[in-house]
């Protein structure tokens, strides 16, 4: 039987405990597993329910509502189709443990009764224990006849594991555990990363999204640099028509060490996947602005390579991406979209730069008949605004005509762009 934990507030749930407290759950676990302890349910929930601290901005009002819940536990559910237990405890010791971190960041905040304040990690050890025999009492209140819950060792050995709570002991079994769970996560990506490599999925999923996480190096470590390449890798690999298999998002996850790479690189759904790539960031610090590009380009490289790699996607269109855009940079241009009619052939092209500065966007015109041409800086946009702004472009005899989306989400990114342009064809390419 496996056992869970699951701490609950207002607006808030999930997580785990912290500090030495973090594998104590894992330690009841192994000792339940080298016991004989013998049960006819697979899973054993114990929820959590402490008073909150903070409630975040977007829910205040809902600890009331809290407060009504709260008040109806103990709560229990035995499960005998999905062999699963649920019981659900109030645990006011743990709000502080849980809470008390992050309450400073919040404008709406509550404290405990001084009974629950101040609790040493060894204090909650032993109430984490006390929850899990009373919760273990609650389900030998209701057990069936065809039920098994050997209530009996469960007491035993959650009453020795009580007797030897000390600082040392938590100590020394969080770092063995927390060795033994970064191994166990690392061989376990290890071998995904494998597993991909040996398989061979079709190809049939046109890629979408192309982004860097650098969470492991701080807020906007990499800005603008990787949001600009981002924009255009991922430009160019759709112009090329890159097809992967089962996802069409590509995240390249950039850390420190392979080992950070490695803990970052499951993936909780299909649709996405992700690269991994090492930067030396004490170095990249210390850098122009320059070789931070140079930086920033090399370890996007890296990480697509890495899934190109492992997924086997096609390397040439991978290959003349790079070279392609190392010819030139952050000032390749990118093509937005073509259009033409009988007489003139119109080229919509942008330029990938920062939030701030935004992308700028021009209108190059070729006369089919004369071969002559004229270019045209249009304004600028964020690269994610292009999009809503230039939903709809007419080409006619004379004119060009631009029309941005009407929809409630172009109402809030473009309060500052003009919703419906025109050009004179004459004008662009006469300069």
């Amino acid at each position: 039987m496996k056992i869970y934990l699951m701490p609950s507030t207002a607006g808030r749930y999930g997580g785990g405990l912290k500090g030495n407290l973090e594998y104590l759950v894992a330690i009841i676990q192994n000792r339940l597993d080298s016991s004989g302890f013998a049960s006819s349910f697979n899973e054993f929930w114990l929820t959590f329910f402490y008073s909150p601290l903070y409630v975040l901005p977007g829910v205040v009002g809902i600890e009331n509502d809290f407060k009504k819940v709260f008040e109806t536990l103990p709560s229990s559910f035995l499960n005998r189709r999905y062999k699963k237990i649920d019981v659900s405890l109030k645990a006011f010791e743990f709000s502080e443990h849980l809470d008390k971190a992050d309450q400073k960041k919040y404008e709406h905040q509550f404290e405990v009764d001084n009974q629950y304040k101040n609790l040493s990690e060894i204090d909650l050890a032993h109430v984490l224990i006390d929850k899990y025999l009373e919760a273990g009492s609650i389900v030998k209140s209701k057990l069936k006849k065809d039920d098994l819950f050997d209530f009996e060792t469960f007491k035993n050995v959650l009453l020795l594991l009580k007797s030897q709570i000390s600082t040392n002991f938590l100590e020394s079994e969080n770092i063995k555990l927390a060795a033994k769970s970064k191994a166990d996560t690392l061989k376990h990506a290890i071998d995904l990363r494998e597993e991909r490599s040996g398989s061979n999925k079709v190809k049939d999923k046109r890629i979408r999204d192309f982004r860097v996480y650098d969470f492991d190096l701080g807020a906007k470590a990499l800005y603008p640099y990787a949001y600009q390449y981002c924009e255009i890798f991922l430009n160019i690999l759709r112009s090329k028509n890159l097809l992967c298999p089962v996802y069409h998002h590509l995240y390249i996850q950039v850390c420190k060490t392979m080992d950070v790479c490695l803990e970052r690189s499951f993936t909780l759904d299909h649709w996405y996947i992700n690269g991994l790539s090492v930067i030396d960031y004490d170095r990249y610090l210390q850098q122009s602005d320059a070789e931070k590009e140079q930086t920033v380009f090399d370890v996007i490289v890296n990480g697509l390579r890495d899934i190109a790699h492992i997924d086997k996607l096609d390397s040439e269109i991978i290959e003349s991406t790079i070279q392609e855009i190392k010819q030139k940079g952050l000032d390749t241009e990118l093509v937005y979209e073509v259009i033409e009619n009988k007489r003139y052939k119109l080229i919509v092209s942008y330029f990938s730069r920062s939030m701030e500065e935004e992308s700028p966007i021009y209108f190059t015109v070729l006369d089919k008949t004369s071969g002559k041409s004229g270019k045209v800086q249009i304004g600028k946009a964020e690269n994610s605004q292009i999009y809503l702004w230039l939903q709809k472009i007419t080409l006619s005899g004379s004119q060009i005509k631009v029309k941005s989306s009407n929809s409630i989400t172009a109402d809030v990114y473009l309060k500052n762009k003009l919703r419906s342009m025109e050009f004179n064809i004459k004008d662009i390419l006469n300069g």
